[in-house]
């Protein structure tokens, strides 16, 4: 009777498991999207435009059915009587904020009296300019006489004051300066609501106040938004959503149904192939033992990283997956092998060692990515694997002894072999012509920094998102220029300069608060032309615009606040004031205090201007960006177009990295130049196939393409490098058998996401299945050709 082994691996596994878990649930998670972007300006432009509010936006649009409501007037009362609901539900929720939904009824005229005692600091010289010929005496009388004939009208008494204080209309260029504070919808106001040009649509915004881009909040927020949709809306009237929200409930319930899906079927396959081939109960433990070290894996990317994003620390667990390989490798040389486990896991050190030092080599380059999800991976992956190695190294040998197995696996599996020199010479000419192509494609390709490759295209989210470009004529896509400042004065006057830049091209709309909220110096200068103008007509003036006045029938004291305000010193506005006042609607959008901001630690003032179109206001707007600290730029291109260059960075200085280190070990380990080539083939062919692949459909790189890319980069360097090592060993049939396993594994286990809708798992599925589909017949065929008679150990 054999002497039982002793349970100290066990022990030290399950203590080093028992520590990671402790350690693990203090990890902090989240789904932040910054995460996934490249780079620190990148990343700093995302967080601004959340801590905008922008990226937490609802536009929400009711709409009512014409067929339930003939009668226009009784459709109209119902929509409005809708909105109204809604929107005061929505305000009194706290997961909402900046709901806007109804000006006050009395809006035009609080407008005009909060404005009208700011004139003087809201036109600028050249307006003033333009105000000369109103000032001649023929014009002056046909004003006058006008003004008298509008008092005299039933609409004269809500006039008079009016009339009183600006006689000239000059509060008519100010509200011009409005039309800078329009967003880029077509519609009109109808009794404070705005309604769409055929009446039929309202339109409310809002922002959350949760993280709309987590899977999580977004889901409580839609659960709110449809409870109070349900207890507000009228009978035949509708309500559709865009933003950020939509985006990410489809992409998740997209992810969840694919994988509810093909999970199981993987699992499945999965499970088959291995009772199929092992016809072992034991063999499960061989991809359950590698896992034990994810635990203690999680804990050290904690340590290392704080806060991780969820998906770094999926797939670095799914990255962890690679280590079955090795115990798959290590379970079946100990199946039924001649000798004791000493003497097998002796012949099995080099390839272990070599294989795992590759692997991890990958990972090490992986560190120096320029994506802080991508780093958050690598660590975990990196750790996991080496302890993965290390667990299944330890514990197979005590569930797994040579020698008692009744029936050794797959029998039928047979070592292929190409024997003929013809067979090798056209082996040699298909994997050389392979090798061709991917060389030829790969300057043919691009990479695609655009995070909406990746998004789900759900039907219903672009039908909403067309309804609402249908209704509102939005125009396009824009970019936001942020003016930042400590103070509010210092922001408002970085927001001027804007201002200003933009006013120089006439083929560029739009939306700022600039007209209406000068800094301090531009006030200052707008007080000194106005006051500069009216010297320099008071003489001519006066006499005239009196005589004008009586002319047209009016009393000599008619116009004495107009007259008064002329006469007296003109003092700056208050922008806070102004800020809290009738406007407040319409510019609670354009500005963010410090208290209250939804991302980052950002204190600064923020003041927003939108521009559009983004695509030829942008070199203006980067010139200006560079020109002027406290401004920043923010458009989807600019983003893109960083984005694609530090991924393509990333893309070719990882590759190298990684192929240089993996080739450095290869030439260390094994000397000859053929046999350095025949570990490096299935890698070689694995990148071909991916090339290829994506030149043939997309023409495209994405950030799945990359992750993926890394894994079976390391997958196709271990095929390589087992093959090589026991080519003409004793344990060559079992390497070929271990390299069909894993190879088909995972296929199985990653292939099958080739199948999935939602853009993320397909292209995942599909780097797995072009780069393992070619490695594995590579490392079989391929490789021990380029071997020859074999690695012989020295």
């Amino acid at each position: 009777m054999s002497k039982p082994s002793l349970p100290w691996p066990w022990l030290l596994v399950l203590l080093i498991v028992a520590a990671g878990t402790w350690q693990a649930f203090k990890l902090e998670i989240n789904d932040d999207a910054l995460d996934l972007l490249p780079g620190e300006a990148v990343r700093g432009d995302i967080a601004l435009l959340q801590q905008l509010g922008l990226v937490d936006r609802l536009f929400i649009t009711l709409t009512h059915d014409p067929a339930r409501y003939p009668d226009g007037e009784a459709t109209l009362s119902a929509l409005k009587a809708s909105a109204l609901g809604v929107g005061e539900a929505m305000a009194a929720a706290p997961l909402f904020t900046e709901v806007i939904y109804r000006f006050p009824p009395d809006f035009e005229l609080a407008l005009f009296q909060e404005l009208e005692p700011h004139l003087p600091t809201l036109l600028s010289e050249d307006e003033l300019t333009a105000l000369t010929p109103r000032l001649a005496e023929q014009q002056l009388t046909r004003t006058l006489k006008t003004n008298f004939a509008r008092l005299n009208s039933p609409a004269g008494f809500i006039l008079k004051n009016q009339v009183q204080r600006d006689p000239l209309g000059l509060m008519g260029l100010v509200l011009q300066k409005l039309s800078h504070l329009e967003s880029g919808f077509t519609g009109s106001i109808s009794d404070g609501f705005f309604l769409s040009d055929n009446r039929r649509s309202i339109l409310l915004l809002a922002e959350s106040g949760r993280s709309l881009t987590d899977s999580s909040g977004a889901r409580e927020v839609a659960r709110q938004l449809a409870k109070i949709m349900d207890d507000n809306l009228a009978a035949g009237v509708e309500w559709r959503v865009i933003g950020s929200l939509p985006h990410t409930l489809a992409n998740a319930d997209s992810v969840q149904r694919d994988l509810r899906l093909l999970l199981p079927v993987a699992t499945i396959l999965l499970f088959t192939m291995l009772i199929f081939t092992l016809r072992d109960w034991r063999a499960f433990l061989v991809l359950g033992i590698p896992f034990l070290a994810a635990p203690a894996a999680i804990a050290v990317m904690g340590m290392i990283h704080g806060r991780v994003s969820a998906l770094a620390l999926g797939f670095g667990i799914v990255l962890i997956g690679i280590a079955v390989d090795f115990a798959v490798h290590i379970y079946l040389a100990l199946v039924g092998a001649e000798g004791d486990s000493k003497q097998i896991k002796q012949l099995l050190l080099r390839p272990v060692v070599l294989a795992t030092l590759t692997t991890a080599g990958v990972f090490i380059i992986l560190l120096f990515s320029e994506v802080p999800s991508h780093r958050q991976m690598a660590s975990l992956s990196l750790s996991g694997i080496l302890l993965a190695v290390i667990f299944s190294w330890l514990l197979l040998p005590t569930i797994v002894h040579p020698g008692r197995r009744r029936e050794r696996p797959a029998p039928w599996f047979r070592v292929p072999n190409i024997t003929s020199l013809p067979g090798r010479l056209a082996a040699l000419a298909l994997w050389g012509s392979l090798l061709a192509a991917g060389v030829l494609s790969w300057p043919q390709l691009t990479y695609n920094g655009d995070l909406q490759v990746l998004d789900a295209p759900d039907p219903k989210v672009l039908a909403d998102e067309e309804h609402f470009r249908a209704t509102w004529r939005e125009r396009g896509d824009q970019a936001f220029v942020v003016a930042a400042g400590s103070t509010l004065e210092q922001a408002l006057e970085r927001n001027f300069i804007v201002y200003q830049h933009l006013g120089q091209t006439d083929s560029l709309r739009f939306q700022s608060l600039a007209p209406l909220l000068p800094g301090p110096a531009a006030q200052q200068r707008q007080l000194t032309a106005w006051n500069d103008f009216w010297h320099s007509h008071s003489e001519e003036f006066l006499p005239r615009f009196n005589k004008a006045a009586a002319a047209a029938g009016f009393a000599p004291e008619a116009f004495k606040p107009f007259l008064q305000r002329l006469n007296a010193p003109p003092a700056a506005s208050s922008p806070e004031k102004i800020l809290q006042g009738p406007l407040q609607p319409l510019l609670a959008t354009m500005v963010r205090w410090p208290n209250r901001s939804t991302a980052g630690n950002r204190a600064d003032i923020l003041l927003l201007t939108t521009v559009e179109p983004a695509a030829e206001a942008l070199p203006l707007l980067l010139a200006l960006e560079a020109e002027h600290p406290g401004i920043t730029v923010l458009a989807n291109q600019k983003w893109r177009r960083q984005v694609e260059e530090l991924m393509r960075h990333d893309m070719v200085v990882l590759v190298s990295g990684a192929a240089l280190l993996i080739g450095l070990l290869a030439l260390l380990a094994f000397k000859k130049p053929r046999l350095v080539l025949a570990v490096l083939a299935p890698v070689l062919s694995a990148l071909a196939a991916m090339i290829i692949f994506s030149r043939l459909t997309s023409g495209e790189l994405n950030m799945m393409h990359l992750l993926m890319g890394i894994m079976v980069i390391g997958l196709s360097v271990d095929y390589g490098i087992f093959v090589v090592c026991a080519r003409g060993g004793r344990l060559e049939g079992k390497t070929f058998l271990a390299v069909s396993i894993c190879a088909a594994s995972s296929l199985l286990s990653f292939g099958v996401l080739a199948f999935a809708q939602h853009p993320a798992l397909h292209s995942l599925g599909v780097t797995v299945l072009c780069g393992i589909g070619l490695a594995w017949p590579t490392a079989l065929l391929i490789s021990p050709i380029l071997a020859g008679n074999g690695y012989q150990e020295r």
